[in-house]
């Protein structure tokens, strides 16, 4: 009677955790809003050696993108509603995860950047032609107006295109990330402590008023601080950038401090709200997937993870837009060969 008395309580245990465990992986699961955006890619792409699923020993291209969309949560400035409101990607970064997983290099495309933006297909099923524009734009191509799923999928594509076609690297997978979703993330991790490197007064667009030096920011500020451009530096995006890695950096050092990536409970508690922030092609949409991919790369330290701007040069026919310089050629040739 003992024995099956203990051999009960067993079952009922190894039940239970196996019930908790699925419904915490569903929960999860459904947080995710993933997107195929090979449904407007076709097949004119840079050559790329077929993988495995889970991308095990295999270099891995993720274009992240920070769109400027101001429908619902997002319209932190009031612009909700204007005809001529729509979202662009106005931070766009190519992370390059090494295939032995020995170092990340993130290299940022300057919104400004004058492009080739091929012809795409925009959510509407119209083809936006071939043109020459900013490289921000190439997300308007696709979404055109709209700000659901078809449209951001839709829009993602078109920038995937154009990134290809700049850096002839096949972009393996996407995320986008909103206002919202950058505030909420950051909340999650309960705020980042960053150096700011030169006084910040903005109050007549994102409102940010900070001292140089050492600050911990919650959400609504770190958004502040990746959007803000007046009242600091130059006023140019390019300075922008700087500040965005910055802040990108201060995030990670956020998470390897809570042991984010190894600590179950702290692990959970992030992943749920961090989640549901995130739209994500379907090759990483897969919890395990990504579970997989990010685990691969957690013992990465922070001075492997590299930040770069692609290498640039004012177009000479506008001092405020830039063009890749011939140093630029050498970068894509480094993520290619999946060299530092």
């Amino acid at each position: 009677r003992m024995v099956r008395g203990l051999l009960s309580v067993g079952l009922a245990l190894v039940v239970f955790a196996a019930s908790f465990f699925a419904f915490a992986y569903y929960d999860l699961q459904s947080q995710i809003t993933p997107i195929d955006p090979s449904t407007f890619l076709g097949t004119d792409r840079p050559s790329r050696d077929p993988v495995s699923d889970g991308y095990e020993g295999h270099a891995v291209n993720i274009l992240v993108l920070g769109t400027d969309s101001r429908a619902g949560a997002n319209n932190v400035d009031g612009s909700e509603g204007d005809d001529d409101v729509v979202a662009r990607s106005d931070t766009a970064m190519i992370m390059h995860i090494s295939a032995d997983r020995s170092r990340v290099d993130v290299i940022s495309i300057p919104r400004d950047t004058v492009v080739d933006i091929p012809s795409c297909t925009s959510s509407d099923g119209s083809t936006v032609e071939e043109s020459e524009g900013q490289f921000n734009t190439a997300f308007a191509n696709g979404a055109g107006t709209g700000s659901d799923k078809k449209a951001v999928t839709a829009g993602v594509a078109c920038t995937i295109k154009t990134v290809e076609a700049l850096t002839d690297i096949y972009i393996d997978e996407s995320i986008v990330v909103d206002f919202s979703g950058l505030s909420t993330m950051v909340d999650a991790l309960g705020g980042v402590t960053l150096y700011v490197d030169e006084d910040i007064d903005d109050t007549e667009y994102t409102g940010l008023v900070l001292e140089r030096g050492c600050h911990h920011l919650d959400g609504a500020t770190a958004l502040q601080y990746a959007r803000v451009r007046h009242g600091v530096g130059d006023g140019s995006d390019i300075s922008r950038i700087s500040r965005q890695q910055n802040l990108m950096s201060a995030m990670l050092r956020a998470a390897q401090s809570k042991n984010l990536l190894t600590d179950a409970d702290n692990l959970y508690s992030f992943a749920r709200e961090a989640l549901g922030t995130l739209t994500v092609s379907k090759g990483i949409a897969d919890l395990t997937t990504l579970a997989g991919l990010a685990q691969s790369i957690a013992s990465i330290g922070m001075d492997h993870i590299n930040f770069v701007t692609m290498p640039h040069e004012p177009a000479d026919w506008d001092p405020d837009r830039v063009v890749p310089s011939e140093s630029a050629d050498a970068v894509w040739e480094a993520l290619k060969t999946d060299k530092p």
